[in-house]
């Protein structure tokens, strides 16, 4: 019997190719879709989960309450970690985090490298974090002061064969680290990155041994495990008075929470000054719901190709059933065929999926494999879906055929098939739905990443090339390498600064005489060609200006957000406010506290991401602290001007690998989310659409063959071509206009929400709607009238003749 039904089976297979064909490729995408969205969430999901101790594992981050501002940190003070462990027993442990170096140069006999992402960190941090160590103890590996751990292709990197342990590194200009360990490289699915982690113990070298124990320093990254079965309630209930009772001057503005680790990935997308590799969990749920829907699409043309046809079977059914074949027979036979149609699209859709993975991690910047498929439980998931897909799309065309009565229908009598119709029409609809949601949505994710590039940011960004100042002799003599690069004429400015948009820069707290508490704002270091080499424009007062000699002591620029949030009404009634800083390398300890005066006010300029709000800003020079130097460079001399800055490099800091970055591409960093997130989504978007007229022109198709004769007729009483791929287009075209009018006021409440993260953002314009509701009627026109026009040039004669 199994032997027969898969001989009928085939054989109705092989005789419907081109349905066949339809039915499997169709599936077969939407299941590609399904998969590659699947790993892509479940890699997602499933950052820093690998910890031993992960579901105990809290990030202490801060809610600051700044004038009226809010603003989430991941840093925390020196002070808070150890007082947190020492105060509460439900705190099994901590440990603090220091960013030591984004890039930092790293010797070992006459090998050098730049090094990103080295780490310093109290002896703490491999028993709280799973990071294996293949050498040393990971419980004494960070308790030397000058200890490092690598990573296994670090210490391969500079070692080679050779043992590691007990070398010698130096790292920036004289900072000497001995090796004490070696652990395996970090996993992907991480958000801490680090090449090296070395001993918290370093800091006391490089900075006052006192600012280790502040309360006010918001420079380290805090983390504590829970003791088992404790929950993070009560403590997070405690933090206030904690706060309070070690640090009263710190307590106001300051709001510390805890943040599970597992959260840190998809949920830190509003929190800054993080170092933690970031998702977004809308993203995330939005590719889940755009998988599920272009599975739900390939089941729909499923359902709808197998109702349509019922009819062809119609006799065979008919015949069973007069032999005394049962409905349960005949349902295990179509649902069989439905699996085994399933079965090959799955088969299919782990090519397709293959093939497209590589695309989908360039995209993204992941290491995605189908290595997961070995997986038990992903395996029998993976079986599960296509069972699933298989049973839910034959279902309904199974329960239909098997209920066909054989008297009936040995007659010729397949009526009754009105409800069918009306099903498919529904089907059309809700297909077309989605698709024109997912085109509305695409597109308006495209019109916003359009806005954010070519939004006026209040500065011109483009050829601006960043270098950052390695070493003291660097910065000591900036002016006279500003001033011989500038004799180049590929060159056309320079400026020496720390804090470039959308790059690093200082939060400081400023004192205004006659206000009760400090100012908080964000702080740029500049030089005198700052403005105009930034192409910035000041809109009250003047520039920093080598003709006026207390600039450096007394000068300060602000924006006009801190004009309007300090209360001084116009820009020009800020000119000559006072303004006290307590500086950060004072010349005498008289000179602790910068006493100055605003003598120019910037037109706002977006230094953050268009996420946020512009925030007030203050520049000033402090000649020690800068950090970068930032070259305009002619555009038609790109090349010659990177040469010439090499050179100078060479001759400044031979031993450091030539490091530069244009400053479009670091703002555009920014935007690598979103970009990500546009790129897949417009992809899936497009699949989606193609499975949806892979359907159309399957039904289309059927149509046309159901009105053979009808159009025969027709032609011989002179219908012209025109009239009857009219006739055969209108039904369809009038269920896209239904699927449009009921899409079009979802995907604007969804697509509002999506806007609503962007403080900078695209109005939702009527034209936009339009725009995809004619491309989803032309591209359904096109696809009908494919086989519509085929179906009108037929000869009539050959029409008339046809069974």
């Amino acid at each position: 019997m199994l032997t027969s039904y898969l001989k009928i089976t085939f054989r109705n297979l092989w005789k419907a190719k081109g349905y066949t064909a339809i039915n499997i490729i169709g599936l077969a995408i939407g299941m590609a879709c399904c998969l590659v969205i699947f790993l892509f969430v479940w890699d997602e999901l499933h950052y820093d989960r690998f910890h031993t101790k992960a579901d105990r594992i809290y990030r202490i981050v801060n809610q600051l309450s700044l004038d009226g501002r809010q603003l989430k940190m991941a840093r925390t003070p020196p002070a808070y970690g150890p007082a947190l462990k020492r105060t509460f027993p439900a705190v099994e442990q901590s440990v603090r985090i220091f960013e030591f170096g984004s890039k930092e140069l790293v010797r070992y006999a006459d090998k050098k490298f730049t090094e990103p992402d080295i780490l310093l960190a109290d002896s703490s941090f491999f028993d709280i974090f799973s990071f294996p160590l293949v050498q040393g103890d990971p419980i004494r590996a960070l308790q030397g002061p000058n200890s490092l751990v690598l990573t296994q292709t670090t210490a391969h990197k500079y070692f080679g064969s050779q043992n590691p342990m007990g070398k010698l590194l130096t790292v920036s200009e004289n900072l000497k680290f001995r090796v004490t360990g070696v652990m395996k490289d970090i996993p992907t699915q991480s958000h801490l990155k680090a090449t090296m982690v070395g001993s918290f113990g370093a800091l006391r070298g490089i900075v006052e041994p006192k600012r280790l124990e502040s309360w006010g320093w918001q420079q380290f990254y805090t983390y504590i495990v829970l003791a088992k079965n404790q929950s993070p309630g009560p403590l997070q209930s405690s933090l206030p008075a904690f706060l309070k009772r070690n640090a009263p001057t710190e307590a106001h503005g300051n709001d510390y929470r805890l943040q599970p680790m597992t959260d840190i990935h998809l949920r830190s997308s509003d929190i800054e000054y993080d170092i933690a590799q970031k998702g977004n969990w809308q993203y995330v749920y939005s590719f889940a719901i755009v998988a599920f829907f272009t599975l739900l699409i390939a089941c729909f043309n499923f359902m709808n190709l197998s109702t349509a046809r019922s009819a062809r079977r119609a006799k065979e059914v008919g015949v069973r059933k007069a032999i005394g074949a049962g409905p349960a027979q005949l349902i295990g036979q179509f649902l069989g065929e439905s699996v085994l149609q399933t079965g090959l699209a799955l088969l299919l859709a782990l090519l397709l999926t293959l093939l497209v993975l590589p695309l989908i991690n360039n995209w993204a910047g992941k290491s995605l494999s189908l290595g997961l498929v070995f997986n038990l439980p992903f395996m029998v998931g993976l079986l599960g879906m296509g069972l699933l897909v298989g049973l839910l799309a034959g279902s309904y065309p199974a329960f239909v055929l098997s209920a066909f009565r054989p008297v009936k229908v040995l007659k010729g009598d397949t009526s009754g098939t009105g409800q069918d119709a009306f099903l498919r029409k529904n089907l059309v609809v809700v297909q077309f739905v989605v698709s024109t949601i997912l085109i509305i949505g695409a597109g308006i994710v495209f019109y916003q990443m359009r806005y954010i590039q070519r939004k006026n940011l209040g500065f011109t960004k483009e050829q601006l090339v960043s270098l950052p100042l390695l070493n003291k002799g660097m910065v000591q003599d900036i002016m006279a390498i500003k001033a011989e690069l500038l004799q180049n004429p590929a060159i056309v400015g320079a400026t020496a600064c720390y804090g470039v948009p959308g790059g690093r820069f200082a939060g400081e707290t400023i004192q205004i005489p006659g206000r009760k508490r400090g100012f908080s704002t964000n702080m740029f270091i500049v030089d005198h060609d700052y403005i105009p080499t930034m192409g910035m424009t000041m809109v009250a007062g003047r520039n920093f200006s080598t003709e006026f000699g207390t600039d450096i002591q007394e000068g300060f620029v602000v924006n006009e957000t801190a004009v309007r949030e300090l209360g001084w009404g116009k820009p020009a009634n800020a000119i000559g406010k006072a303004i006290h800083w307590e500086q950060w390398i004072p010349a005498t300890p008289a000179d602790s506290i910068k006493k100055g005066r605003v003598i120019g006010v910037v037109k706002d300029f977006n230094y953050k991401t268009i996420h946020q709000k512009i925030e007030p800003l203050v520049m000033q020079i402090v000649p020690m602290a800068y950090g970068n130097l930032v070259v305009r460079i002619r555009p038609d001399q790109a090349s010659v001007a990177l040469d010439v800055l090499q050179a100078k490099w060479q001759a400044l800091a031979g031993e450091w690998p030539f490091d530069y970055q244009f400053l479009d591409v670091q703002f555009a960093n920014q935007y690598r989310t979103e970009q990500v997130f546009s790129s897949v989504f417009s992809l899936f978007t497009g699949l989606s659409l193609f499975i949806t007229c892979l359907g159309l022109l399957g039904l289309a198709s059927f149509t046309a063959e159901q009105r053979t004769k009808e159009i025969g007729v027709r032609k011989v009483l002179g219908a012209s071509v025109l009239s009857i791929v009219g006739l055969l287009s209108k039904d369809f075209l009038t269920l896209v206009l239904i699927a449009i009018v009921i899409a079009s006021p979802l995907s604007w409440w969804a697509m509002h929400k999506w806007l609503q993260g962007f403080a900078y953002k695209i109005d939702i314009e009527w034209w936009m709607f339009a725009l995809a509701g004619l491309l989803a009627m032309g591209i359904a026109l096109l696809t009908v009238s494919f086989q519509s026009v085929k179906a009108a040039l037929m000869n009539p004669v050959k029409s008339l003749r046809s069974e």
